[in-house]
This record gives C-alpha cells, structure tokens and sequence, in this order.
C-alpha cells in the first residue's frame, strides 16, 4: 500500500504506535515500512524520523512545553506526534527548511481528519522556527543531571549515575553518541568470500563499503538501502553485527574441534561468528527458551551455510539433562542486560528502562552466570558479556562471581584481541574488555574471559 503522506505519514502511525506502548520502536518502523510501499530514500527518511523524535523525546517535550500553552500530555496523539515531528526536524534536521517542517505538519494533520487543529499545530511550529535561539534549557551551573537530561534528552537517572562516573563533559559525549545514527556494520562471512572481495561487491551495488580497523572481517557501510534484498545478504556472504559484538566471540578464542555451549544464543550474531571462526569444525549447542528467537538462530546459521550449530529450546538456567550432563571446552554468556552500551541501537530502551530494572537483571545474570559456570570443564573457558556499560552489570557482578568460585580466575591477555583492538587496549591495565561508545566509537560492550583451574 501507498502511503499518502509518505515518510511523514508513515513515521507519525508508528509514532503513536511507540507512545502507546504496544510496541518498541523497531518493531513499529518495520511495520510501517513493511506496509506502506515507500521509494529507498523514503524509507530512510522515515526511519530517521523515527528514531530520532524518538531519542529527542524528551528535549522536544521540553520545547513544546516551552511554546504552547496546551501540556504536552493533553494533547490528541495525533496532534501531539505531529508537533515532535516538526519540532525535529526544525532543531535537529537542518537540512529540511522550516517552512518545509511547518507546512508538511499542517499538511499532515489535515489530511488525518484534524483540520481545526492545523492551526494549532502551525502557530506553535511557527514560533519555534522563529525562537529556536531563545530557548533556554535547564542552567548547568545549578542543575548538571537536570541541564543534561533536558538538553540531550536522556532520562535523570542514568544521568546522574554516569555523571559521578565520567563526569559532566563524558556524560554530554555519551549522550551526544547515543542520539547519534547507528553504523551500519557487517560481518564477513569468512567460509564463503574474503573480507577483500565482499568490500568489492558492496561498493559495485553503490553501499559505500569500508573496512573496521578494530576487527578484521568487519565492514561499514555508508548507507545501507536495500541491503538485505540482495544476493549477497540472502546467499550469506555477511551478517549485519557491531564491532564490538564481534570482539565477543574473538575474546572466547574457539578452535577447530571445540565443543561449545552458547547460553541465550538468539538471534545468533556471536553463535554464527564462533562457527565461522572454528571453519564450521566442531561442535555448538546454541540454547534459547523462546522458539521464534531460536527459529532466528536456525535461519541465519541456514542463511550462513553452517553445519556445526545444534538447537536447545530451553531456560538456560535449567538445561536439559544431557547437556547438563555434558562439560565444555568453551562456554559463553552474552547475557540479557539493561542494554545501556547500545541505547544508539534501540531508540525507545532509554525510555523503557527503570532504575530498579538493574537491580532484577543483576538477579538473572547472576543465576546464568552459574549456570554457565557447571558447564565448563576443567582447563575450559568461560566468556561473560554484556551489551552494558554499568558496573553492577559487569566488573562487580564478575568480581562477586570470583569470590564464590575460587576454582575461575581472570583469563586474559591482549593475544586474544584482534590487532585494532589489541592497540585500542593496550593501556586499560585491566583483566576484561570494556567499550564505550563515546570513547571507542563502538557499541557499549564489557567481556570478562574467565578459565577454570
């Protein structure tokens, strides 16, 4: 179907879509895109404006709040929707032309059955492309939290606990990356082609291709319309996966011949990668307790032309009696965190998440991490990481994990980083990987390689 407003139209249904909860940003972008038929400029102009009203929530909030004398909250859902996007793309879209941002919104309103409110929608947009240099945000000098959070839209609680860690000026840097696009990243598929030659047929099909100097069979894209409709992505020949969610599985170091537990593998990004970097030799039980998640895993390793992965629908927590029965060579744990390192991924997570969400991830975490640990057999490995940069998360919860098993110690050393990275982290001193992205340029990542005596 056409949509008759275009990308505007389109991003505002899955706006409201968002706000009410139903659904997280990405799940909602897909599904606009997937009904209405957009051109591939369109589509990405819709999902700029989806995600980026999204992560400015709050800043745009603010100014609404600033110039119109309706609050924000009692606004229509169309109305109100309408408004963050022309607020958008007037403060954070220069390219677009005010007048271009203000008419498109009145244009847009009227054509969904609101004419009475265009003009609502035109006087507060108007003035705001006319005061944007007489808006003021919370002043720093008495509230930094407050000054951060409105300004660069993220909620007070992580900024108030990443100010007393990195200070004012790396908090602003954080936030400053996270409201940033996310790369586009992919994976070489080293079993099928060479990093070289995939680098060759991206740029042939026009997506600006360059290669990662921090991971050897990574590649970046410049734009990436269209990726997955073509012969190389449905043949196999790459796997959309970050930087540092590669290093992951380099840190684990497998070999050919390993057997290897995967603990909550889906959708199967370091699964698929541990399989290529072992030449598809060896043994990996990849286990999931949901089985549309498990199905994504089965697909891409299909989609990948790999043998070496079994398939566990199961609590990772309570494995089956065989598999329990079974000891490892290597074991690994990307488990489910608050996903604070990846908040430029997943648009709508910064809103989604609550202070005392860690305290009940650091539970599950904790009860994973055991699990992982009974598999390991001796002289084995065994890899924890999250895609967060918080320390309950992380280096304490590692730390606590050490103090009741005296029989794991830290197994690290820079031989098992790939060479950008290995230069990269050189100087940390420390017996575990951790990336940020507003000093690494990567996602948020912490990876502690653990061996057991």
């Amino acid at each position: 179907m056409t949509s008759p407003g275009g990308a505007r139209e389109s991003a505002l249904r899955a706006l409201i879509k968002i706000d009410e909860g139903s659904v997280y940003a990405g799940q909602a972008r897909n599904r606009v895109l997937r009904f209405y038929n957009l051109p591939i400029q369109e589509r990405a102009f819709c999902t700029k404006l989806i995600f980026g009203v999204t992560k400015y929530k709050k800043a745009i909030d603010y100014v609404l709040g600033a110039f119109s004398s309706r609050p924000v909250q009692n606004m229509d859902p169309i109305v109100k929707n309408t408004l963050r996007l022309g607020v958008y793309q007037i403060l954070y879209m220069r390219e677009i032309p005010d007048y271009a941002a203000v008419n498109e919104s009145v244009t847009l309103v009227k054509s969904l059955g609101h004419p009475g409110k265009a003009k609502f929608v035109n006087a507060v947009l108007r003035s705001v492309s006319r005061k944007t240099d007489a808006i003021i945000f919370p002043d720093p000098s008495r509230d930094w939290v407050s000054h951060i959070a409105v300004k660069y839209s993220h909620p007070e609680w992580l900024v108030s606990r990443w100010i007393k860690r990195f200070g004012p000026e790396g908090t602003i840097n954080l936030c400053l990356e996270n409201n940033k696009e996310a790369r586009i990243v992919v994976r070489t598929n080293t079993l099928k082609i060479t990093r070289e030659d995939l680098i060759k047929e991206l740029d042939q099909q026009g997506f600006g291709p360059y290669p990662s100097n921090l991971v050897d069979e990574g590649i970046e894209l410049r734009n990436a319309g269209g990726l997955f409709n073509t012969g190389l992505y449905l043949e196999g020949f790459f796997f959309v996966q970050g930087t540092a969610s590669m290093l992951v599985s380099h840190v684990l170091s497998p070999e050919p011949g390993d057997e290897i537990l995967d603990l909550t593998a889906a959708p199967g990004s370091k699964t698929t990668h541990i399989a290529e970097l072992i030449g598809d030799k060896g043994r990996i039980v990849a286990c999931d307790m949901h089985e549309h998640r498990l199905a994504l895993i089965k697909d891409n390793a299909e989609r990948l032309g790999l043998s070496s992965v079994e398939f566990i629908r199961c609590d990772s927590r309570r494995l089956p009696k065989d598999i329990k029965a079974t000891k490892f060579d290597k074991v690994l744990l990307d488990a489910p965190c608050s996903g604070t390192g990846v908040l430029r991924k997943k648009a709508d997570l910064r809103w989604r998440r609550i202070k005392n969400d860690i305290n009940h991830i650091v539970t599950l975490q904790t009860e994973l991490l055991e699990s992982a640990a009974n598999q390991v057999k001796p002289g084995g490995i065994l890899v924890y990481s999250t895609c967060s940069i918080e320390p309950e998360e992380n280096e304490v919860l590692i730390s606590d994990f050490l103090s009741r098993h005296p029989e794991f110690s830290y197994d690290y050393s820079q031989p098992f980083l790939p060479s950008g990275f290995k230069k990269a982290f050189q100087e940390q001193g420390r017996p575990y990987v951790i990336t940020y992205p507003h000093i690494h340029g990567t996602d948020g990542f912490f990876i502690a390689r653990l061996k057991h005596c």
